[in-house]
């Protein structure tokens, strides 16, 4: 899609004036001089072959079906470049011969052959009974295709073009949207759902998401495995190995009462049996089991003979006693503290640790390792051992002091390796017990949402894929469009907004001051533009008398006040013809333009007749060239007439031979009018005058003057074949809106004054007698200003009857 470019676009539409498609016909001298038409309607050769050439004002007469509409309808087709309505119309009854039309000027030819026209556009402006269909009225019903047809009158080409151009972009930003929509979708399953599209856009790549993913899964697994996890316990500290509470004072310690002579004699003793250092103890315990003097060993009688118990007792006593319980609790506390069941549990504890750790890491990212501890068990078997050498030699010498002081730095230097070891190791187990903490409060509560993020982790990684990364380029410049046809759509927004303003208070203003002219007695409130469903309409309603009437959309009810109900045929027209007029004053290029004109005087009353007669001759001088076209040869003499100076030249469209095909040929309007009705008029006005003619048959003709007068010129009002009577009832029954209301008095008096002569005898009633000359010639001179054959100049003698004579027999 080509990119677009609001400014040079609009910059590029303002200069494309309507001038871009009149350049043909620029200058006077290039206005339509002949028109060729084959094969179209009953048109099947319309042309002016040795005609003089069109002219500045050129005048069509035909009856009605001789092709007017035809032509006007090719010229319209011109105007807009459009094919249909020319080919819609292709003649039929024809061998099916295509439809060929030349529009010649002298700069050039617009030609419409092969089906297509060989331009866009014609400089062409056409009011007629489509103009009014298509943007005022139609039938009995307002519908939105007249408030968009008027929406384009009334903004003008520039206007149109706009609406067109905003049209399109509606097209494109729909497109756009649609297209930048499906980009998105295309990209559904790229973005992952805890990040925005902007966010997953500026994803660079990241070394640790192979770590995040692999966490994910862990979590997904655990999401998976939940009543395992369950059971999954945290790890255990490992509690710190420490020595006997009180070593060193135990190894120092001694019992202080015991004198030196007795110790002496015991050491005497103890080596002469070679006792040794175990001497102490094996006495001790033999003490202990001595029962009625008797020696627990064998069992003599009298053993303390020698004395040596009694010495014993001195020495072994309470004291010592209670000495060698503190050496047998250090001992036991060693054995607690550093003994094998000790170093077995930490070993049971270590491995245990190791077995939960592992299951963890199955589920959840730790982190942290536990670290190697296999040498604890040395460090603390080293220090048990050299403590246990240290109690073992104190219990065989409880009185002996022992200092040790290298065998005590041996143990300290084991013991705090052991330390060191557990230190680090518990830091870990803490760090391990507190993620697995966090990673459990954080990890998603169910399946679906871990393996969500899961998914989200993986989309991360494939972000600059190859396949992703055109996803991602597409809806970027697929976004970029949409951006541009939006934008481009306001920027035409704006300025038709502007030319919508701008064109509703010109025609607001200008269609009431024709509608003045015309002497409506309704006016146009404001008009309303509007964009509403992205399509240019307008709207207004009718102040009349001052109140105001809605145009009524659609079927409305006959107790509600609308256009349909308050104005009449020939006040549709009215202001049909205003809006086309207020459409001209606007057009900046109508100098080079062909204006046509096609039956405007539908439905209108003398006043309205010469308004528009006057508004013909204001367009004369403002227009490149003005057609009329119409079945009121009168009517094309009067405009004649009131366009005195401008070059005119009139045609009569009618049929060719004794075929239905219709062409054109050079008429005289004066000739044309005197034809028929004229030759009437002047018998009439011979017998007003000179007193020429029998009245019994100038009777007749005065009949026959009005009737063929009002037939013609109020078409709409009465049928072709409504006589004289016929045409006073309709007139009489149509009340003060009837056009023609203002000529009742005079009509009626004619009608009644020539009724009897005009209808066959009655057979009850008294044979007629003649006309009335007297009487005759007054309801003359009013037929003949009825017609507008004479001025109302000419005054009634006050002898003169004003109703018929009682020789007339009156319906």
């Amino acid at each position: 899609m080509a990119q677009f470019r609001p400014v040079s676009l609009v910059a590029r539409f303002q200069k494309r004036s309507s001038f871009d498609s009149i350049q043909l016909w620029s200058q006077p001298h290039r206005m339509l001089s002949k028109i060729v038409i084959r094969n179209i309607g009953v048109l099947k050769a319309f042309e002016t072959p040795g005609a003089p050439k069109l002219s500045k004002l050129t005048l069509f007469y035909g009856r009605n079906g001789r092709g007017k509409s035809t032509l006007t309808s090719v010229l319209r087709a011109a105007r807009d470049g459009e094919a249909a309505t020319v080919l819609g119309r292709q003649s039929l009854g024809n061998g099916g011969a295509p439809p060929k039309v030349a529009l010649i000027t002298a700069a050039g030819t617009i030609t419409f052959e092969d089906g297509v026209w060989n331009t866009r556009s014609a400089p062409i402006e056409v009011f007629d009974t489509t103009f009014i269909t298509d943007n005022v009225y139609a039938g009995e019903l307002i519908d939105l295709t007249h408030d968009r047809g008027l929406f384009s009158v009334i903004v003008g080409a520039d206007g149109v073009r706009l609406a067109k151009h905003l049209e399109r972009f509606n097209v494109i930003a729909k497109s756009c949207g649609a297209a930048l929509k499906a980009a998105e979708a295309a990209l559904v399953d790229d973005v992952p759902s805890d990040m925005s599209r902007e966010e997953f856009f500026a994803l660079g790549p990241n070394p640790n998401y192979a770590t995040r993913l692999d966490a994910a899964e862990r979590s997904l697994k655990a999401a998976q495995q939940t009543g395992k996890i369950a059971a999954l316990k945290t790890l255990d500290v490992l509690s710190m190995p420490e020595l006997p509470s009180e070593l060193p004072m135990v190894l120092a310690g001694t019992v202080a009462d015991i004198d030196v002579a007795a110790r002496g004699r015991l050491f005497d003793h103890f080596k002469r049996f070679g006792l040794g250092k175990k001497g102490e103890a094996w006495i001790t315990y033999g003490v202990e089991h001595i029962h009625d003097d008797s020696c627990p060993l064998c069992g003599r009688d009298d053993v303390d003979a020698a004395g040596m118990v009694t010495l014993y007792g001195e020495i072994f006593g309470e004291t010592y006693k209670a000495h060698l319980g503190t050496i047998t609790t250090a001992s036991t506390e060693l054995e607690e503290g550093l003994g094998e069941g000790a170093r077995t549990e930490l070993a049971n504890k270590v491995a245990a640790n190791a077995e939960a750790t592992a299951k963890w890491a199955e589920y959840l990212p730790l982190g942290d390792e536990l670290p190697d501890v296999s040498k604890l068990g040395t460090h603390v078997a080293d220090a048990h051992r050299e403590t246990k050498a240290l109690l073992d030699r104190k219990r065989s010498s409880p009185l002996n002091v022992i200092e040790a002081v290298d065998e005590l730095a041996a143990v300290g230097t084991s013991l705090r390796a052991a330390q060191e070891l557990l230190g680090t190791y518990n830091s870990a187990v803490k760090s391990i017990n507190e993620a697995t903490k966090k990673a459990l409060a954080a990890a998603p509560t169910t399946e679906a949402a871990a393996t969500l993020a899961r998914e989200n982790v993986r989309k991360r990684i494939a972000r600059h894929e190859l396949g992703v990364q055109k996803r991602v380029d597409t809806y970027l410049a697929t976004r970029r469009r949409d951006q541009r046809a939006r934008d481009m759509r306001s920027h035409i927004q704006k300025h038709l907004k502007k030319a919508n303003e701008d064109a509703a208070a010109h025609y607001h203003q200008r269609v009431n001051h024709f509608l003045g002219r015309f002497g409506a007695s309704f006016t146009i409130s404001k008009i309303s533009n509007s964009m509403q469903g992205n399509a240019g309409q307008a709207d207004y309603g009718l102040l009349i008398k001052g109140e105001t009437v809605s145009r009524g959309r659609g079927r409305q009810s006959d107790a509600i006040p609308t256009f349909r109900n308050t104005l009449s045929a020939g006040d549709k027209t009215t202001l049909a013809l205003a809006f086309f007029l207020a459409k001209l004053d606007s057009d900046t290029a109508l100098s080079c333009k062909t204006l046509v004109v096609d039956d405007p005087l539908s439905s209108h009353d003398s006043h309205r007749r010469r308004e528009t007669v006057n508004a013909i001759k204001d367009l004369c001088g403002r227009c490149l060239q003005v057609i009329v076209l119409s079945h009121d040869e009168f009517l094309l003499r009067e405009v004649e007439r009131r366009c005195a100076g401008v070059p005119c030249v009139a045609f009569q469209i009618d049929f060719n031979g004794g075929d239905d095909w219709s062409s054109a040929r050079a008429v005289d309007l004066d000739k044309l009018c005197r034809a028929g009705q004229a030759k009437l008029v002047e018998e009439v006005a011979a017998y007003v005058d000179q007193r020429q003619g029998d009245a019994d048959e100038v009777v007749l003709k005065v009949r026959q003057v009005l009737e063929t007068h009002y037939r013609r010129s109020y078409a709409a009002y009465f049928a072709h074949d409504r006589n004289l009577g016929g045409i006073v009832k309709d007139i009489s029954d149509g009340g003060a809106f009837h056009p023609c209301h203002r000529d009742l008095a005079r009509l009626d008096n004619c009608n009644d004054a020539t009724c009897d002569k005009h209808h066959g005898d009655n057979a009850i009633v008294v044979l007629k007698r003649g006309v009335d000359p007297d009487e005759l010639r007054v309801i003359a001179v009013d037929a003949l200003e009825l017609v507008g054959a004479r001025l109302p100049a000419f005054t009634v003698p006050a002898s003169a009857p004003l109703r018929p004579s009682p020789a007339i027999t009156t319906l």
